[in-house]
């Protein structure tokens, strides 16, 4: 299998698992993908910066980050293999994005002009029916569930989820990116860690 096959199966793998793609809309949708391979340390999109493309992350990671007014970072996400990268909300206003995108381990994505992407819906169904399940999954089902999470579940419990989902993930990532991402300082990841390491 040659690289672009075993990019266009990835693909449909990770689309076809919110809901499925015809053949052909595959073939439209990769006419329009590039292939980006970025090195650790380098900005995918910049504070203010409007998005234009939305990425499939197939290797690597990458992670988002607001600054804030007083000058410290607020990391929001973590994105690894199989997730979809960008700023959805920049993409559809096309206004600045309020928070940036940083690679944080060598990373390989399958980027889409966002505007090609909306109108190929129009043609395609099946592309819109995706569209509306990962909205669905990813900005209402998931996003209430982190919210949740954070309010009800000790620090320590979602650390041991996070890690069970991702068991490499602390090899990957910088901690103080994991410890925003689940909700708490440096200070109280180190402390778990510390006590976990103790049992």
């Amino acid at each position: 299998m040659n690289s672009t096959e075993t990019y266009r199966s990835f693909t449909k793998s990770i689309f076809n698992t919110y809901s499925p793609l015809s053949d052909d809309t595959l073939a439209t949708l990769f006419a329009i993908a590039s292939i980006q391979h970025l090195k650790k340390g380098s900005i995918l999109l910049e504070v203010g910066q409007i998005s234009k493309h939305i990425h499939l992350l197939y290797g690597g990671a990458v992670v988002s980050y607001y600054l804030h007014n007083d000058g410290n970072l607020y990391h929001k996400n973590i994105f690894l293999e199989g997730d979809f990268v960008g700023s959805t909300v920049s993409a559809i206003t096309q206004k600045p994005s309020h928070f940036a995108l940083e690679v944080v381990e060598d990373a390989m994505l399958i980027s889409l002009d966002y505007s090609q992407y909306r109108a190929l819906m129009e043609d395609h169904p099946d592309l819109k029916d995706f569209y509306i399940a990962y909205l669905e999954k990813n900005w209402v089902i998931d996003k209430e569930k982190r919210e949740i999470e954070i309010v009800l579940t000790e620090a320590r419990e979602r650390y041991l989820d996070f890690i069970q989902k991702h068991p490499d993930i602390e090899n990957r990532v910088p901690l103080r990116y994991i410890a925003s991402h689940l909700g708490i300082t440096p200070t109280q990841l180190s402390r778990i860690r510390k006590k976990l390491q103790e049992i």
